[in-house]
């Protein structure tokens, strides 16, 4: 019989880079989760459920990080996927391409600080400086929110896929992978942090780039384009709540946090309250779906 060793050096590099990421996804095993595919934010709403009934144990904590972990994989791989590069020009996020929407004058001021955004100088900046440093030379997803992770759990391994928004199997565009870490990280802050309770400790969008490390990847965001990436999530959900309906107090509110968030990131004081921080007053849908869907 060979030994442990002898398989390893006979291995190929692409067979122990396999090997290495099984062994990075190990989450405790049992019957009820053996052979499963789910949606992510399905996964995610039972580990929150269950921290709160049982408190954040140390097992519920492994089994979150090995989530955030299986998806960072999964966007390391996509990103390493070899493609021939276009002499197309590149596509550009719809907030670099246009700016921002003419029709955010009309939004009520309870819906938070819109015009002080619009109008600080380091606002237009930050979708500038994001503008000329696109790089589109690699496989991007493009969008890799909660919403289009299929996560599966096979004999005490968690594994994720990335679809595209229709839900077909993702085959990645030419673009800039930055904007696929941002978008995670961006998507943790507002759909997950709220749902985890602050005593708890956890940064889930730290624990994603963490691990997105660990497995490789070192398309790391700059704070100029983290800002641009977050003014896309407030102008989608101003979208979806104060356009398309009738917004609420607790959706005005809403609202508010996550227009204070690009300013925030540029150290502007507002005296709104941080979306992330604000637990409990996340609209339902932040977490089961994407404001657009």
């Amino acid at each position: 019989m060979t030994s442990t060793r002898e398989s390893n050096e006979t291995m190929t590099a692409d067979e122990r880079h396999v090997q290495r990421q099984a062994a990075l996804h190990v989450v405790p095993s049992s019957p009820s989760t053996a052979s499963i595919r789910r949606p992510l934010v399905r996964e995610l709403e039972d580990v929150v459920e269950r921290m709160h009934e049982h408190g954040p144990t140390a097992r519920l904590r492994s089994d979150l990080a090995a989530l955030l972990g299986a998806w960072a994989s999964a966007l390391v791989d996509l990103h390493r996927v070899r493609v021939p590069i276009s002499d197309a020009p590149p596509v550009l996020p719809w907030v670099l391409d246009d700016g921002l929407p003419a029709w955010l004058d009309e939004i009520a001021p309870e819906a938070g600080p819109v015009w002080a955004v619009r109008a600080h100088p380091g606002i237009a900046q930050a979708v500038d400086r994001t503008r000329a440093g696109w790089s589109a030379v690699q496989n991007t997803h493009g969008d890799p929110n909660g919403d289009v992770v299929v996560v599966e759990r096979e004999h005490g391994f968690v594994r994720a896929y990335l679809d595209s928004p229709d839900g077909s199997p993702c085959r990645g565009v030419l673009g800039d992978p930055r904007w696929d870490v941002a978008t995670v990280a961006d998507w943790l802050a507002v759909a997950l942090g709220p749902a985890l309770d602050p005593r708890w400790g956890i940064d889930p969008a730290a624990t994603f780039v963490s691990r997105y490390r660990a497995h490789g990847g070192d398309a790391l965001p700059s704070r100029h384009l983290a800002v641009a990436r977050t003014l896309t999530t407030a102008v989608e959900w101003t979208a979806q709540l104060a356009v398309l309906s009738v917004p609420d107090d607790e959706a005005l509110a809403w609202l508010s946090g996550l227009w204070s968030r690009p300013l925030a990131l540029l150290g502007v004081a507002t005296g709104a309250r941080s979306g992330q921080s604000r637990a409990g007053a996340v609209p339902r849908t932040a977490l089961a779906g994407s404001p657009l869907a």
